[in-house]
């Protein structure tokens, strides 16, 4: 009798939009810096403040006076990267629990205000803890670090419903040909 091979356990659909809806959110930033120049950019934000805060926040440091002016930390960005990405697919499963919880369906309208208010994390948790006070407000640009978490994180959302869209998609297509395939192999025992 011939083995039949076991499928891989699929990755949860969460992971995967959570990880594409972030690479959208950074896309969005980058085009955003390309075209709007300084009213889209910031050194008060980027990959490696991430990191050093969460080295910090390992080490039991949950405030800072003033993030920048910390002393680098060895391999912040990496760090920063993966927190970064972490959070995205945390907050696509926090989306798609919030739905299901509450017995919605999803949708672009729940899913693009949904990633604004996320915007709401880096504004009163991260930038308080930054130094920088709750939206940004004891920094020398609080309007501009408030419209980049607004536009990344509404660009987040949309894409979490995209990719979720897609998702949905790709499995409704998957699904016959791999029941088929299955009931092949069982029959040519």
């Amino acid at each position: 009798m011939p083995e039949v091979a076991r499928p891989i356990a699929a990755v949860p659909a969460s992971v995967t939009v959570g990880v594409l809806a972030t690479l959208s959110m950074d896309a969005v930033f980058l085009a955003a810096s390309q075209l709007g120049g300084a009213s889209f950019t910031s050194d008060k934000i980027g990959l490696d403040l991430v990191g050093r805060w969460a080295g910090g926040l390992a080490r039991g440091r949950f405030r800072h006076a003033d993030m920048p002016a910390e002393p680098a930390l060895r391999g912040e960005a990496a760090l920063g990267l993966a927190v970064h990405y972490l959070t995205g697919i945390t907050l696509a499963q926090a989306y798609y629990e919030l739905l299901r919880r509450g017995g919605l369906k999803p949708g672009v309208l729940s899913a693009t205000a949904f990633g604004a208010a996320t915007a709401l994390l880096p504004l009163l948790v991260m930038y308080p803890s930054w130094g920088l006070g709750p939206c940004a407000v004891h920094s020398d640009e609080p309007s501009r670090l408030v419209r980049l978490m607004l536009l990344g994180h509404t660009a987040f959302g949309t894409a979490v419903i995209k990719r979720l869209s897609d998702e949905q998609s790709s499995c409704r297509s998957v699904a016959p040909k791999t029941a088929t395939r299955t009931a092949l192999a069982a029959t040519s025992d």
